[in-house]
């Protein structure tokens, strides 16, 4: 599988093809998902090979080592993410209403906004916990809550400064205020701490942000209910899945689950959603001091709902659509079910475009990167916001934290101030 991972990279590098996302999954045929593996190019539109130049003729198999695989040609949009004004439609068969109603305890899947976002919304994905501190935090996506994640290295420092501190970014639950309208006082839930900065040149791998969250609002049980996912009746604290059980997701095939702002809880027989590919390579738009800015992703996870299942249509016609950034996505592995991403954006098909598929962060990327840990459920620290300390550095970096008197500053963006180590 690692050959066939890095095979995907380097084609992603390069995209000879000219091709919107490079991965490996099941091949389609009529529009129906198959059980056949093989290497998946999407592009906008198919075309006769008479109407392409010769370099964008995708060869009909790859070699990768000593296998032969199949390649597969089908239509997709541009990835695209997953946030939405407050006033964004939702599913009509759907019932997530639960996911957009103001909540306590806190749980997965609800929607929420910052103050550097007000006028978006996206969803808290889960509970987990900061591996150094012990400390809960909520977790999301960094574009949920953050007005610009790219590294300060790669911004104009001429430009527009954006950080996430001057104000404090704090975080709202729910966040189906108007548009443009600050929610109340009490809808407060926490501050954003951290994310994942993105790379302008090189690929990344992880759309996150953690904040903390009050104690108040979080259930005290023996095991936290705090642990749930809205709208979902499973009560038990969801591990992450391992990187042996990620990377067989095409050959287990488990039931996977997710619960988003906009299109409620999903999964299971009510709403089958399967894993169409991995590895998945694409090009998507951030905002970079306010210009939408293509940056490339990789080794992301595909997800579908199987478009030949009868019970699907009316009841939970997409897998995902704007607002469900941040959401949880959740597999069934003999009956424990275990976080296997972070969802943060989707391709679209059809005129007009209709989400159809879901693209989710891995796990175990996410923990590595952002430094955090599954949640039991069991009593845990918590942040104190008032304890929160910045610092500057002079221009741009492209550190992702500093170590300054033995403890680790993040980067959160570009300031005017002056508070040197």
């Amino acid at each position: 599988m690692n050959a066939i991972k890095l095979k995907i990279l380097e084609l992603a590098k390069t995209n000879t093809f000219n091709v919107n996302s490079i991965s490996y999954g099941y091949k389609f045929v009529n529009n129906v998902q198959t059980d056949e593996l093989c290497i998946l190019f999407s592009v906008n539109q198919k075309k006769p090979i008479t109407e392409l130049l010769n370099s964008e003729i995708i060869p009909s198999s790859i070699t990768v080592e000593n296998q032969v695989l199949k390649t597969d040609v089908f239509e997709a949009s541009t990835p695209e993410l997953l946030v939405c004004n407050g006033v964004c439609g939702q599913n009509a068969g759907s019932n997530s209403t639960v996911n957009r109603a103001f909540t306590r305890p806190l749980v997965g899947g609800l929607s929420i906004t910052s103050t550097n976002k007000i006028g978006f919304v996206g969803t808290l994905g889960f509970i987990g916990v900061h591996t150094e501190t012990q400390a809960l935090v909520g977790v999301t996506n960094n574009h949920v809550l953050i007005q610009d994640a790219f590294y300060t290295s790669d911004r104009n420092l001429g430009s527009l400064i954006k950080n996430e501190y001057a104000p404090i970014d704090s975080v709202y639950q729910h966040g189906e205020w108007p548009p443009l309208s600050v929610p109340p006082a009490n809808f407060i839930v926490g501050q954003t701490l951290r994310y994942v900065p993105i790379h302008l040149a090189t690929p990344n791998k992880v759309d996150c942000a953690i904040f903390s969250v009050n104690q108040a609002d979080i259930s005290a049980a023996p095991i936290s209910t705090s642990v749930m996912q809205a709208g979902v009746a499973y009560t038990d604290p969801l591990p992450f899945a391992t990187t042996a059980e990620i990377d067989n997701l095409l050959v287990t095939n488990p039931v996977i689950y997710s619960s988003g702002r906009t299109t409620g809880p999903k999964g299971g027989v009510t709403c089958p959603m399967r894993i169409s590919a991995l590895f998945t390579a694409f090009a998507i738009p951030y905002p970079l001091q306010g210009v939408q800015t293509f940056v490339n992703f990789q080794d992301q996870i595909t997800f579908v709902k199987p478009e030949n299942d009868p019970i699907l249509s009316p009841i939970c016609p997409n897998p995902i659509i704007p607002g469900d950034s941040g959401s949880a996505l959740i597999a069934d592995f003999g009956g424990v079910r275990k976080i296997i991403g972070l969802v943060f954006a989707s391709g679209s098909i059809g005129t007009p475009p209709v989400p159809y598929y879901g693209y989710a962060n891995r796990i175990d990327d996410v923990a590595t990167e952002m430094g955090i840990e599954e949640w039991d459920g069991t009593n845990k620290n918590y942040v104190d916001p008032s304890s929160i300390q910045y610092i500057t550095t002079v221009g741009g970096s492209s550190n992702k934290f500093i170590t300054c008197a033995t403890k680790d500053y993040w980067q959160v963006g570009l300031t005017t101030l002056i508070n040197p180590c």
